[in-house]
């Protein structure tokens, strides 16, 4: 009997794994057709300011700086737009400081604030492996999420930590540094997700989870890591915080009934329940302060069960095929669903000709 029912339980994968491939197919032939009449962009792609200047045979001025006082000149820290982040970021052997102003309005602040910086910038870069630069780039700034000037970001190995403090004193600013180099936000997949935290039933007394789901590929979405790894700073040895790229991770997604539309999404796992923040602030303070109590105010809900075992070597089997097929791997798809095919076949053969010789045995005796 067991034997019969594990034949029916493959039979029902098969039919399902099948009937995936087949509808990955169709949707990977219509995207196909869809791509093939989108308008390409332009050759050359977009201009920069110093491109569009050398065209009209207009000298390219330096990037502007607020004004406070101070002398053009006596600012040291090099200026970089997008390209030249892109070619330090490249070299995995450097951290980076970017320190973002306005150079569109006067900013005062941006001017203080940059004199601070320039105080502690030899102390910084003293270190080898720390390089420090400004930017009034507003794309770049869109990038990390920077909606206020003077601004700060440090990159630890690429991976970005958002500054909440005041540039008042350079010297509170250089201790900033020193204690950020660590990256304290865990990166949750779909295969270590439960097994961090487990989520569905806490042990007593361990600590809670703040996790945010975001979509990496989408720039407004991914530019909360930044302030994200702040918050997880803030929150170190009192909540756990983590992030799951659900590009990536779409069982997790599906499991905690996730929109597309709303990115990022926050949810809070405390003690089997969870709880989703839903405040139009998403800073620092908020964050920190409804991690800590705030959360209490709202009626949690139970935390959904974790798949179980064959719903995971399910989706292993339709990852594997889906990726296959993605990569063009047309062989390999047909050569493991020929395969899976033929192993059915052959144990449902094998349990037709078992079935059979017991009931002759049966009417032997």
């Amino acid at each position: 009997m067991k034997f019969r029912w594990f034949l029916f339980c493959l039979c029902v994968v098969v039919v399902i794994v099948t009937s995936t491939v087949a509808a990955k197919k169709k949707h990977v032939r219509a995207t196909a057709a869809e791509d093939a009449v989108s308008p390409s962009p332009p050759a050359g792609g977009k201009k920069t300011g110093a491109r569009k200047a050398a065209e009209k045979n207009i000298p390219q001025p330096d990037p502007p700086m607020p004004s406070h006082g101070t002398k053009m000149e006596d600012y040291t820290i090099e200026y970089v737009d997008e390209d030249k982040i892109d070619e330090i970021l490249r070299d995995t052997t450097k951290n980076l400081v970017i320190f973002f102003y306005d150079g569109k309005i006067k900013c005062p602040d941006c001017g203080n604030a940059l004199s601070e910086i320039e105080e502690i910038d030899d102390d910084i870069e003293a270190t080898g492996y720390i390089e420090v630069v400004k930017t009034d780039d507003r794309g770049v700034a869109r990038e990390f999420g920077i909606t206020t000037f003077p601004s700060l970001v440090y990159m630890r190995r690429k991976r970005p930590i958002y500054y909440d403090g005041d540039f008042k004193d350079s010297e509170d600013v250089l201790h900033w540094i020193r204690s950020h180099e660590e990256v304290v936000t865990w990166d949750l997949t779909d295969d270590s997700f439960e097994d961090k935290t487990d989520s569905y039933s806490p042990d007593e007394g361990t600590l809670d989870w703040f996790v945010m789901f975001y979509d990496a590929d989408e720039p407004d979405c991914n530019a909360f890591v930044a302030v994200w790894e702040t918050v997880a700073h803030k929150l170190r040895g009192l909540v756990h915080v983590g992030k799951v790229d659900t590009t990536i991770n779409d069982d997790v997604m599906e499991r905690f009934r996730l929109d597309d539309d709303q990115c990022p999404t926050f949810i809070l796992f405390h003690r089997g329940k969870m709880y989703r923040y839903n405040d139009a602030a998403k800073d620092v303070k908020s964050f920190v302060t409804f991690a800590m109590t705030k959360f209490k105010d709202q009626r949690g809900h139970r935390v959904p069960e974790p798949p179980t075992a064959l719903e995971h070597f399910y989706e292993h089997v339709k990852e594997r095929l889906i990726d296959a097929l993605d990569d063009s791997q047309t062989l390999t798809v047909v050569g493991v669903g020929g395969l899976i095919v033929i192993v059915a076949f052959t144990l449902l053969c094998k349990a037709y000709r078992i079935q059979k010789q017991s009931s002759e045995k049966s009417k032997t005796n």
